[in-house]
């Protein structure tokens, strides 16, 4: 009798064991989809930003069909999801903004990157990791 014991305990281990190791990869996954989310949903926000400022008339206050002079709002440069980059594009019609994530992404070895072109009536996502 003690043999059956024996095994129906370490059958208990292993299970809790699997059940616990994923538990651990639902939670990671979980961080770094609502980390990606946050990010687009965000980066959908700058882009409208910058498009009402493209739009604005320069005298007031607005870029008048420029997205020169636009900067990140203060929330965005002390970014808890992440670090972003802004680049003004050479010909001043488009804004590239590059967001680094806070959580390790697809390829499971660097942190997520989502870059977005902003341009006057368009906003288009590319997913890097």
């Amino acid at each position: 009798m003690g043999q059956q014991q024996f095994l129906f305990i370490l059958l208990g281990v292993i299970v809790v064991g699997v059940s616990v190791v994923v538990g651990i990869a639902l939670f990671n996954a979980h961080l770094e989809n609502a980390n990606r989310d946050e990010i687009i949903s965000d980066m959908n926000t700058l882009g409208t930003m910058a498009q009402a400022y493209f739009k604005k008339p320069e005298n007031s206050g607005g870029g008048g069909g420029s997205f020169v002079g636009w900067e990140l709002p203060a929330y965005f440069k002390k970014y808890e999801s992440g670090k972003m980059s802004i680049t003004i594009q050479k010909n001043k019609d488009r804004i590239r903004v590059t967001t680094t994530g806070s959580e390790i992404g697809n390829d499971g070895k660097t942190k997520i990157k989502i870059r977005v072109f902003v341009y006057s009536d368009n906003i288009t996502l590319q997913t890097l990791n």
